[in-house]
């Protein structure tokens, strides 16, 4: 929305509500009556659906003057029922202020998650911040669905180097399931399995687990059918959430430190050492042919 209307005239920016500020909730929400909502690309109109069976006092002027925009792909009613009238009990500065901190502790919580589960990632392997960011990146600078349905392309290629650094590919079955290279997720479900005691939270990370990787398979199939404009944003941002909420998960199973790992940073270690050989110790280009 903020996109599409910064170059308009008139539109003065977004302003962020916080409803446990008492003038925010007297001017913006106790002030200014609930009109609508957006839902990605969708624009909902609020009504009393209780006062259209009497009458119908929709605005339908307004209604298709936003479908004649073309700023939403489309435009609904959505049923308001009693809320912001007489009726309703919740209208008031103390459930807004507690809905404000009820927002600042889950932004304190989710952010404490995530900010572990990238100090992890980065310990892990580098690259694995690498691909996370590629995938929130491509999903939040996407401007068609051909490039949001490769927001799967990075999921996928993140839990693959995850399942690496947790459990690297074996050439035996463990538990009857190859663990090869391609089976990423059987080594997260092994990984699974040999990290946790309690069998409800091990059946529960494996469910999870699972989860994801039928969200990526689903999300890849449709991407390889051609059949982008199946993908929708709300489908790639629940795949993003899941992402991250299984790699905390997995990641936490263990605590830091271990044996360090080498290999992400062995291309930078031998040319670093190549460059301290002397001159005539280096092979020339025609000892490497």
């Amino acid at each position: 929305m903020h996109i599409l209307l910064k170059d308009v005239e008139w539109y003065l920016g977004a302003v962020q509500i916080r409803p446990e500020i008492q003038e925010h909730w007297a001017v913006f929400l106790n002030g200014i009556p609930s009109r609508f909502r957006i839902f990605e690309d969708s624009l909902y109109l609020f009504h009393s659906g209780y006062e259209v069976e009497v009458e119908d006092n929709r605005d339908h002027v307004q209604y298709r003057e936003w479908e004649a925009s073309g700023l939403f792909s489309s435009v609904h009613w959505e049923d308001s029922g009693v809320r912001e009238t007489v009726f309703d009990p919740y209208d008031n500065m103390q459930h807004f202020r507690r809905l404000g901190e009820a927002d600042e502790l889950l932004h304190g919580q989710f952010s404490s998650a995530l900010g572990e589960t990238l100090m992890r990632c980065s310990d892990l392997d580098p690259n694995l911040t690498q691909r996370l960011h590629a995938a929130i990146k491509a999903f939040e600078g996407h401007e068609t669905t051909e490039e949001l349905a490769h927001v799967s392309l990075s999921c996928r290629r993140f839990t693959e180097k995850l399942a690496d650094c947790l459990y690297p590919p074996r050439d035996e079955k463990v538990n009857g399931k190859k663990v090869g290279r391609a089976e990423y997720r059987n080594r997260l479900w092994a990984y699974v399995a040999e990290n946790v005691t309690s069998d409800t939270t091990r059946e529960l990370l494996i469910a999870n687990v699972e989860d994801l990787g039928n969200r990526i398979d689903k999300l890849d199939s449709l991407s390889n059918k051609g059949l982008h404009s199946d993908v929708s944003s709300s489908d790639v941002n629940r795949l993003l959430l899941s992402l991250l909420v299984v790699a905390h998960d997995l990641i936490s199973l263990r605590p830091p430190g271990g044996a360090f790992a080498y290999e992400p940073y062995e291309t930078a270690i031998r040319a670093f050492m190549e460059g301290l050989r002397p001159q005539q110790e280096r092979p020339s280009q025609d000892d490497e042919e």
